[in-house]
Formats: structure tokens, C-alpha cells, sequence
């Protein structure tokens, strides 16, 4: 099942919108559950507490914050989301163009476009779903969906799990070897009993410490060195 986010101000606007998409998709056989929010303030909070959603339909036009501005702070925290805005203001579609929208929908013709965007939307979430993951903690504890080219590296602190991420850290009641498990086939590598990294976010192999590309020093293990750097070449010229 896909997560959206709807976000408008007008609640009749609001309401026909997720009926129209919740039926188009449904049509299509393709299982999305919806969450509604009246304005960008209302909106963020989930963004920055880093839930994830494949799908955010946003307005333009909206009391206190506007739907770009909003859209500005979603790509610093989840910069591959996928964007459709809904708006009549046609005017907009050029200043929309800094934060790279998947879709610019006219309001007033949302009904006739829909089935197209729709199997547009479908098609782009098909070709990103095995970069998604899902991570349980144990006994029944949340669960976190994270896009997997997000995250930088993952540390192990005692009994919990920091994911560091573009956007910003989220801790996790769970092993490093649990952790290590969900990533197996997504280009990661252990370079410390410690740390976990993302083999397309390392800059540089150095003697004892690894750099990434925001800027971080990780610890490099002497006994992991070899295959670290080996495992590295070969991800670079792959």
C-alpha cells in the first residue's frame, strides 16, 4: 500500500479531491491510503518527524504558508518526493519549477486528467519501489518507511539504531545486524562494528576513517579496510 498527503485549504476541495484520486487508483488496482491536511503548518510536522509519503498532492494558494514554500522545505528533508501540485493558478507553474514537481494539474481539470496522472504516478512508484524500506522494531514496536538513496549511514549507540539520513537523524529500537539485514541488497557496507554506510555517499577511503559526502568522518575498521575499499571500486565503476 502507497501513503499520500492532500494538502488544501478548502475542505469541500479537500474532500472531492481524495474521492476523485482514492477512485481512479482503485480502479487501477492499486491500494493508497490518504491523509488530509488543511495547510502547510499542519502538513510539515510529519514530513520532519520523517514519516514517508510516495505521494503529496499540494495546492499553491494557502492561507500563511504557500504551497511552493512548503514544497521547499519538503525537498531539503525528503528531496526525491514525489510532488503533483493542484492549482488554478496557471501564472505559478513557472515559479513551481525550483522545486521539480512530478505534475502541475489545473484544479478545474483534475477530473478529466486524473486516469492519465494516475498511471503516470503508478509507473514512477513501480520503477522507485524496491528503494523502499520498511523497518519494524522489535515486539511490536513502529515501523519506519525510508527511501533507501536518503540515507547516508546508520550507527549502532547500545541497544538502539541512529539513521542518519539528507534530511536529518531518526533513532530506532533495533540491533545494527537487524538493520544490516533489510539493507543486504541496497549498496551498503559495514566498515565498523559500529556503522553501517551507504556506499553511494562515500567520497573517500582513507587509512582508518571513511568521508562522506556531507561532510561526516567515519571510523574504518583495519580489518574491514580491504574489502571496504575493494567493495567501494567496484560500486564506482559499476
Amino acid at each position: 500500500m502507497y501513503q499520500a498527503a492532500i494538502v488544501e485549504d478548502e475542505e469541500v476541495l479537500l474532500k472531492s479531491t481524495k474521492e476523485l484520486l482514492a477512485t481512479t487508483f482503485n480502479e487501477k488496482n492499486v491500494d493508497v491510503a490518504f491523509d488530509f491536511f488543511m495547510s502547510g503548518a499542519e502538513f510539515l510536522p510529519m514530513i520532519e518527524q520523517h514519516f514517508h509519503y510516495d505521494i503529496i498532492f499540494l495546492d499553491i494558494e494557502m492561507p500563511g504558508m504557500d504551497g511552493i514554500t512548503v514544497c521547499r522545505r519538503i525537498r531539503e528533508i525528503a528531496p526525491d518526493a514525489l510532488v503533483v501540485f493542484i492549482s488554478n493558478k496557471e501564472a505559478l507553474v513557472f515559479q513551481t519549477f525550483e522545486v521539480q514537481p512530478f505534475r502541475f494539474i489545473r484544479k478545474s481539470e483534475l477530473s478529466q486528467m486524473a486516469p492519465s496522472l494516475v498511471s503516470s504516478i503508478i509507473t514512477e512508484l513501480e520503477k522507485r519501489k524496491q528503494q523502499i524500506i520498511k523497518i519494524e522494531e522489535p515486539s511490536g514496536g513502529d515501523v519506519y518507511s525510508f527511501d533507501v538513496r536518503t540515507i547516508l549511514y546508520v550507527e549502532a549507540q547500545r541497544k538502539e539504531c541512529i539513521v542518519v539520513t539528507d534530511g536529518g537523524m531518526t533513532t530506532i529500537r533495533s540491533k545494527l545486524m537487524s538493520l544490516e539485514s533489510a539493507l543486504e541488497n541496497c549498496n551498503f557496507i559495514k566498515i565498523h562494528r559500529s556503522f553501517l554506510v551507504n556506499m553511494s555517499a562515500i567520497t573517500r577511503i582513507q587509512k582508518d576513517s571513511v568521508l562522506l559526502k556531507n561532510g561526516h568522518e567515519l571510523p574504518l575498521s583495519r580489518n574491514l579496510r580491504e574489502t571496504v575499499k575493494q567493495a567501494f571500486l567496484n560500486h564506482s565503476m559499476s
